[in-house]
């Protein structure tokens, strides 16, 4: 496995693991209503990194694409 590829596989990783926060996250804020203003915070900061780390594993597979040919 090249380093390309190891870093695609580390960054898909990372996607499911924030994924999956994110989702207990919300499950956490939808079970309990007086939840703090924080924690909505800290769910839309995670998305925002979510969303950053969706466009950099696109970037790699491109990158990914353009080496094999």
């Amino acid at each position: 496995m090249t380093g390309l590829e190891n870093a695609q596989h580390d960054l898909s990783d990372a996607q499911f693991s924030l994924q999956t926060a994110i989702e207990l996250l919300v499950s956490l804020e939808h079970d309990d209503a007086t939840m703090p203003q924080q924690l909505h915070a800290v769910v839309d900061h995670l998305r925002s990194i979510k969303s950053e780390l969706d466009q950099s594993f696109i970037q790699l597979l491109e990158l990914s694409a353009q080496e094999s040919h």
